[in-house]
């Protein structure tokens, strides 16, 4: 086996480790017996980063494309507009979750240092995208990661790792949410998809489509009663 992959899948691996033992109930049970629970957020994202500066650091190339698109052309434009939407996107559906900076933890510190509260990091919010897709950050996380003009070996590697690793995140997330929540959360798991819109999302839009439509020819119906009696 070549030595890139071998040091480019360890460098997955203590990702994924790092990442699975702090999300642990047993390890956020201990760190909020030693530190305050405001700040775990705060520090898991700063472990995390450095997690991937060192992983970023040493990872190996492979040398071996898969893919090159010419500068230019047609799909490099494409592929290069959907990772910039993809990186937008991400930062935009903050709008619909929790805010970019409760995410990182900043504002949890930053509110108890100001003596404010902070919202529930785990609440049902339906609006906007979310209507449809439950975690809308992540999807634009892993067409981040799938949407560049040139493919080696370990990019390919980089890209299937990432995506397992925020499918799987994902998917305990989801788990966490309907354990804190509840029925409310279980309820909206019934209309909406966890990733990528499926079935039940897309019924879910057909729907609202439709009734906006008629909304908007409910109000033009009204405009015209209302210009004719004049």
């Amino acid at each position: 086996m070549e030595t890139w992959i071998i040091v480019d899948l360890a460098i997955v691996f203590a990702y994924g480790l790092q990442h699975t033992i702090l999300t642990t109930r047993p390890f956020i049970w201990l760190y909020n017996k030693l530190l305050p629970s405001y700040s775990w957020n705060f520090i898991y994202s700063v472990i995390a980063l450095i997690t991937l500066i060192i992983g970023f650091h040493f990872w190996q190339p492979s040398g071996v494309y898969i893919f090159h698109l010419t500068p230019g052309s047609f799909l490099y434009h494409v592929m290069t507009i959907g990772l910039s939407l993809s990186l937008f996107l991400f930062f935009y559906c903050f709008k619909y979750t929790t805010s970019f900076w409760q995410w990182l933890g900043i504002k949890q510190i930053a509110d108890r240092a100001m003596k404010r509260e902070s919202p529930q990091y785990y609440r049902l919010r339906t609006q906007g995208v979310k209507r449809y897709i439950r975690f809308p950050h992540h999807t634009c996380l892993i067409f981040f990661f799938w949407l560049h003009p040139a493919m080696t070996l370990d990019t390919l590697l980089l890209a299937i790792s990432a995506t397992v690793y925020l499918y799987l995140g994902t998917y305990h997330q989801d788990l966490r949410g309907l354990r804190i929540i509840g029925e409310e959360w279980a309820d909206y798991r019934k209309s909406t998809n966890l990733l990528f819109p499926g079935k039940k999302a897309i019924s879910k839009l057909i729907v609202d489509i439709r009734g906006f439509r008629d909304e908007g020819d409910q109000v033009q119906d009204v405009v015209m009663d209302g210009s004719e009696s004049r």
